[in-house]
């Protein structure tokens, strides 16, 4: 075997899947924690026990996006409308990373894309495991708030009497976060640059004519 061409043909592929391949376990976590969330037991959302490494990564991607989602409450309570209010702390967390994810796709920003298009899918699964507490209220919300009143989807799903419905509005947005998260790995697929650098005199030699 041609060692320099099995390395020219392997170091293309590293370069343009690596990120994909270290998203694989992140990725992997996420969808393992959710399914058992809403499977199982809801609490595994909040204790689910990430591997020591994983662990500050995870505590960093949460935060975003609590910081999303409480910005969201705000920006939007300006509407006015209570409703879009309450919605927009899941809309904000989403929107946000969407926004970036269309400048990086404009920008070629091949990294980035992908990096927000994970921060989409985790963002859209903590609403899913929000919503499938909508009908016990069981997990814990931002300021020890007992009575469950400020419930972001008991709320919401007061609104159009669907509370019992909280696990099929779970699922669906689930499906949308899987979507979200398989995209975030194929997206060297998907991915074209529009134009590619040539190496002329390399190419040269290896057809001989140089």
């Amino acid at each position: 075997m041609n060692i320099e061409k099995y390395i020219d043909g392997v170091i293309p592929f590293i370069k343009k899947w690596w990120f994909s391949f270290i998203l694989i376990v992140p990725i992997w976590i996420t969808i393992e924690r959710v399914v058992l969330a809403l499977t199982e037991n809801i609490m595994v959302a909040v204790n689910y026990p990430y591997p020591p490494l994983l662990g500050f990564f995870f505590l960093v991607i949460d935060n975003l996006d609590l910081i999303l989602h409480e910005g969201g409450h705000t920006i939007f309570g300006f509407f006015g409308w209570r409703f879009l209010a309450i919605l927009g702390g899941s809309l904000m967390a989403v929107l946000i990373p969407f926004l970036l994810f269309l400048t990086a796709w404009n920008k070629k920003q091949k990294i980035l894309a992908q990096a927000c298009l994970f921060q989409m899918g985790y963002s859209t699964f903590v609403s899913a495991v929000y919503c499938a507490d909508a009908y016990h209220k069981i997990l814990p919300l931002i300021g020890n708030d007992e009575s469950k009143a400020g419930h972001d989807y008991a709320n919401m799903l007061s609104h159009f009497y669907m509370v019992d419905k909280n696990m099929e509005v779970a699922w669906i947005i689930f499906a949308f976060g899987v979507l979200f998260l398989l995209l975030c790995l194929i997206w060297p697929l998907l991915y074209r640059r529009e134009t590619e650098y040539v190496d002329l005199s390399k190419e040269l030699e290896k057809s001989g004519l140089n």
